[in-house]
């Protein structure tokens, strides 16, 4: 096993108290004894050195090396037999024994790996001296204390995703400072959390506080920690613990708890302040956290928590953290938990796999940090225009230089994660792999900085910004000078100089095939260290030392054929044959006896044989200082390293970006502040790589929204794409005008499979993917700043909360409608279908006017079934129709895919389910029901107002902008048994033979039978 840490951690009990809590709880472990077990037969002195290590520890699982094994006894041992399918043994085969389970200490990496996988934290207890040494029993002591959300080993990570730490503070419930009791569901308070979130690979720290559960869980679901810190749950006056969330909140995520007193406001100021203002000496930072401290007092009571489970864990290093920072949402387009899930930004629904999600579709990064930066970048887009226009800088220029971009792509897979290196180096993790492969990256920088001052070059997007509307045209050849280069690029170039020393430092002091292992030696290079040197040439057997002993022997004692040796049983040895035994000096010592020789020794071989056999031992101690003095001089210029890292993986994930915008044909967005949302051709980016070529349909969309906040909407500039007129085109199609310009609120009807789904989602991906600087599968975009995404799709029970599928839909538009804005935008997926009819269009009915009047109007897209919802274009202005096209000959369909306008008149629901396979009598009797309810429902949403929602008297009449007679009859209607009145009609009109009638009969029946049909209604 890898012996990272060569100098323990000690871990004193007295620095567990001071957490007031011992530190690590698996989410899955078992709940420890409360009384030691007593080992009866098995109460041997090596059992009671593991059960003191074991009691430090009660809730992790103790690594305990016995030889070449690490064992693990009692309740750790049932629990790693049935995790990781190992055979179950016992020490003590007496009426008594004790469960034992071990892994080899070679292959312990792996198992720990697969430990902290599944959740488990794991203390490891290693021989702390050496068994020849040991008087007694060996020493042990916990070396590492492993957790899942303190692991920095690549072998313990995942490579492309964050390993993120966090720490949840729940304050008293106490009403909303803005939301009243009815926009609450009813509710007349709401809890409100300290959050403080760590990514050790990073040495990023972010504080901030959430109002409710749910804002609670949208969080969760963007950071997916590895590791989550809570206080323990109190306890009732009943002795009852209480529990501060529920069960399921944490589903996957491994839970450790603290007492209630490691978050109390004084213990983590006093702990934020050791740690990050020197104990109040920087009066800056001591000025920063108090400004903290009354402003975010549950997330600093959180953060402090977090700082201390760190620095216990990391007793034998320090890592590299900075200072709480404070997450501003206002600088992101918020993603909520729903959005993630119903887009499948990183992983898919149907089996939560990565490929065939939006990240899958745009990751081309060639390093592990690269893939990192850019799914952070794909949660957390942006929503300011200054770091947005940065960010489609580099990508245009990328881009539009496939040379470079391709140079620097191939070079960048040569280098190592200089982030999470950085983080062991502070940590006194880093191997000696680790240092090689940073000195093999490090020589690599300054090639790498020179390609991006060479290679970079001045460039125009299509649709430039208000900002750099006075840029030259895309034809006007400009020479190329560094001022020309986007400002991330250059801090990019900037990060990677300066750390040529390091790599020089490490190549002169490490060998390259050297062990990874610091007890295996053969670490420095020669010159290094004179003493260094002299024991090698004493452990390597002195040679020119043992030819000159055996010279001056022979001629001493006359014997020619005198022969100095060595084997690993005797040492060094003199070999005399019997026939020269009379004369052996008198000072030599038999060892050895033979068939036809004896061996000897001397006083001066014996000394020289001790300096052999004690210069392994020495050279390996003396490398060990050596190598951690090294490491520490590297760790001094951890900050930079880390630095460098981040510029690397940033443009890592600039690369992929220009290569996904190059190969694919996306284009960069139009980005401003107005409320405008218009695409031309646009595609979905997931299914535009995964559906054969020319099957994907591209189409337009446009929405405006008023933006009521005071601020300025833009004129229409030159390159912009009109904010009048244009709003749908279908392929081949001419441009499609309407009244008023584009809608805020786009209502889209049509039948199942024609693409309604992949229109409104591929407008949501299209502006994620433009506000985390990436461009757009489209022909021309522009995107008026989006603050929120929401999304209500698909169908879900919540069984273990209680909830209906209904129940959970209406309870995520509650929170959408209290949480919009103007600048919102909505993607509504047949939003009242989980109850009935009546209901459902009531409901749907509602939304849409309360989207178009109530006091956010966000732009939204509505895609429905309920055709009724259509006549809301008639009196609402800023809601259009549009529809998924449908041809239909002889009772066949083909879905053309294709958004056109105007409202579509049927779902076809009944040829989709012919095609999926159900009985024709079935679909048969389905028909005969379907037109006996669009008769007798034509007219049912005739007498809805225009504002309240509430039926009219057939008497008053509807207020429509279109004309429209309101019959005065309403009959019931009748599913399973059809009305005799409109039998006898359909029968008198199946009996009429056009062919055989001439044409002033024709007329005479066509009379008789409307004014019938009008006696009806």
């Amino acid at each position: 096993m890898q012996r990272i840490c060569t100098h323990p951690a000690r871990l004193t009990p007295k620095k567990i108290d001071s957490l007031a809590y011992p530190p690590i709880i698996p989410f899955r472990m078992a709940t420890p004894d409360p009384e030691p077990k007593a080992l009866s037969g098995a109460d041997t002195p090596i059992m009671k050195q593991y059960q003191a290590a074991k009691a430090r520890y009660p809730h992790a699982l103790l690594f305990f090396r016995i030889g070449d094994f690490y064992e693990l006894f009692f309740e750790d041992a049932k629990t790693i037999s049935r995790v990781l399918g190992l055979t179950l043994t016992a020490r003590n085969k007496g009426p008594d024994p004790v469960p034992m389970a071990g892994v080899p200490a070679h292959a312990a990496e792996q198992y720990l790996a697969r430990l902290l996988r599944q959740g488990y934290s794991v203390a490891v207890c290693d021989q702390t001296e050496e068994a020849s040494q040991a008087k007694g029993l060996v020493k042990r002591e916990v070396t590492r204390v492993v957790t899942p959300g303190t692991a920095l080993e690549d072998n313990l990570l995942e490579a492309r995703k964050a390993n993120r730490f966090v720490a949840i503070f729940p304050g008293d419930a106490a009403p909303h400072p803005t939301l009243s009791p009815g926009e609450r569901g009813g509710t007349t308070a709401i809890r409100r959390f300290g959050v403080a979130c760590i990514d050790l690979a990073s040495g990023s720290f972010h504080i901030q506080e959430l109002d409710g559960e749910s804002a609670l869980r949208a969080e969760m679901a963007r950071l997916a920690p590895s590791e989550c810190l809570l206080p323990d749950d109190p306890i009732s006056a009943g002795g009852q613990k209480i529990a501060l969330f529920p069960e399921r909140f944490f589903d996957g995520v491994a839970l450790s708890r603290l007492k209630p007193a490691a978050f109390s406001p004084r213990e983590a100021h006093e702990r934020i302040a050791a740690r990050f203002s020197e104990n109040g000496r920087d009066k800056q930072s001591s000025a920063n956290l108090r400004r903290l401290s009354k402003d975010l007092p549950l997330a600093l009571s959180a953060a402090g928590a977090l700082t201390g489970y760190i620095d216990e864990t990391f007793a034998g290093g320090k890592v590299l953290l900075s200072a709480p920072q404070v997450f501003d949402p206002a600088k992101f387009l918020a993603l909520g938990e729903s959005v993630l899930r119903s887009l499948e930004l990183v992983e898919t629904m149907r089996n939560r796999g990565f490929e065939g999600s939006l990240l899958w579709s745009i990751d081309r990064t060639c390093t592990g940090p690269g893939g990192r930066v850019l799914r952070e970048w794909l949660i957390r887009p942006l929503r300011e225009l200054e770091p947005l226009k940065a960010r489609h800088d580099v990508v245009a220029s990328l881009a539009e230089n496939a040379e470079l971009r391709s140079s620097v792509r191939g070079l960048l897979k040569n280098l190592a994660d200089l982030e999470r290196i950085s983080a062991r180096l502070s940590a006194n993790k880093a191997t000696p792999r680790d240092l090689l492969a940073l000195k093999d990256s490090l020589a690599l920088l300054p090639e790498l900085s020179g390609m991006l001052s060479r290679g970079s070059a001045p460039f125009w997007d299509k649709f430039p910004s208000s900002s750099a509307s006075s840029s030259p045209p895309d034809s006007v050849a400009v020479p190329h000078s560094p001022g020309n280069d986007p400002e991330l690029l250059v801090a990019i170039r900037e990060a990677l100089l300066g750390l040529e020393h390091v790599a020089q430092l490490v190549g002169t002091h490490l060998k390259e095939d050297c062990s990874n292992t610091l007890s295996e030696g053969g670490l420095i290079k020669d010159g290094v260290d004179a003493e260094l040197d002299r024991l090698h040439a004493v452990a390597s057997g002195g040679k020119e030392w043992i030819a000159k002993f055996q010279v001056d022997e022979a001629a001493r004692s006359g014997i020619a054929s005198l022969k100095v040796g060595y084997n690993h049983v005797f040492g060094y040895y003199i070999e005399i044959s019997r026939a020269n035994q009379r004369l052996v000096p008198s000072d030599y010592e038999r060892r050895q006896t033979l068939t036809n020789a004896e061996r000897y020794t001397t006083p001066a071989l014996k000394e020289r044989e001790a300096e052999v056999l004690g210069a392994e031992e020495k050279i390996n101690v003396l490398e060990q200082k050596l190598f951690l003095k090294l490491r520490a001089t590297v760790a001094d210029s951890a900050e930079p390293l880390h630095d460098a890292g981040r510029a690397l993986a940033e443009l890592d994930a600039f690369c992929s970006m220009a290569e996904v915008a190059h190969k694919c044909g996306h284009i960069r967005p139009r980005m401003s502040a107005s409320g405008r949302l218009v695409f031309e051709q646009m595609r979905h980016p997931v299914l535009e790589q995964t559906l054969p070529k020319g099957e994907l349909v591209p189409n337009d969309l446009a929405l405006q929204a008023l933006l009521r906040t005071g601020e300025p909407e833009p004129e229409t500039e030159t390159g912009a794409l009109p904010n009048k007129s244009k709003i749908l085109r279908g392929p081949g199609s001419k441009p499609m005008t309407a009244t008023g310009g584009a809608p805020q609120i786009l209502l889209l009807t049509g039948p199942n499979m024609a693409g309604k789904s992949t229109y409104i989602r591929s407008c949501a991906l299209c502006v994620i993917l433009a506000q985390m600087g990436a461009f757009v599968p489209a022909e021309k975009a522009e995107i008026g700043l989006v603050d929120r995404i929401f999304t209500r799709v698909g169908a879900a029970d919540d069984l273990a909360g209680g909830r209906s599928t209904f129940m959970v839909e209406m309870t995520e538009v509650a929170e959408i409608l209290a949480a919009c804005s103007d600048r919102s935008l909505l993607i509504l997926d047949e939003v009242g279908r989980g109850t009935s009819t009546y209901d459902g269009v009531s409901l749907a009915w509602a939304l849409v006017e309360h989207l178009h009047q109530g006091p956010a109007q966000p732009r939204t897209l509505f895609a429905t079934h309920y055709h009724e919802l259509s006549a809301l274009e008639d009196e609402l202005p800023r809601v259009r129709n549009a529809s998924a096209s449908v041809k239909e000959w002889q009772g066949e369909i083909t879905f053309m895919h294709a958004i056109v306008p105007g409202p579509s008149e049927r779902s076809f629901g009944i040829h989709a389910a012919r095609l999926a396979g159900l009985p024709a009598v079935v679909l048969e009797r389905a028909r005969a029901i379907l037109r006996e309810l669009e008769q007798e429902g034509s007219e049912r949403v005739e007498h809805l107002t225009t504002n309240t929602g509430q039926p009219e008297s057939p008497k008053t009449g509807p207020r429509r902008g279109k004309k429209a007679e309101v019959l005065s009859g309403q009959r019931q209607l009748q599913l399973f048994e059809p009305d005799p009145a409109i039998q006898a009609l359909l029968e008198q009109l199946r009996g009429v033979d056009a062919q055989k009638m001439t044409p002033m009969e024709a007329l005479a029946m066509l009379d008789k039978l409307g004014r019938k049909a009008k006696e009806l209604y």
